[in-house]
């Protein structure tokens, strides 16, 4: 099954590949974090849920094409919840807020806004693929 697209297809499925591209890029910066290839004194939640996390991620590149439109929507909503909990761990000084962070969260918050553009322009029907 495959999302289909409004008449502005094409740019929506630029969009599509962008947002898998800011996915395996967060995945990867978690993927990162989880395995130490940080600085020791890198603040972060536990390996078990940064693997986990990053895995997510990973997988969400490759689903974001497979799935029903309001998953992109679930996607974009747990995304922001993702961001609002580092926000919140940081300014507790609870997060390292860094360049490895800084740029995982940039790609976070370019595939928020991608999801919800793609699913603005997206028909509620799937296609079989």
């Amino acid at each position: 099954m495959t999302l289909s697209l409004s008449p502005q297809g094409s740019s929506h499925r630029r969009a599509l590949l962008f947002a898998s591209a800011m996915s395996l890029f967060a995945g990867a910066v978690y993927l990162a974090i989880a395995l130490g290839m940080v600085a020791d004194d890198f603040e972060s939640p536990p390996r078990p849920v940064m693997l986990g996390a990053g895995l997510i991620y990973l997988v969400g590149a490759g689903v974001l094409h497979l799935v029903d439109r309001r998953l992109l929507l679930v996607g974009a909503v747990a995304n922001a919840v993702v961001l609002a909990l580092f926000l919140l761990s940081a300014a507790r000084g609870m997060a390292t807020v860094d360049t490895v962070s800084l740029a995982g969260k940039s790609a976070q918050i370019a595939l928020s806004i991608l999801l919800l553009w793609i699913w603005s322009g997206s028909s509620s029907r799937i296609d079989a693929a």
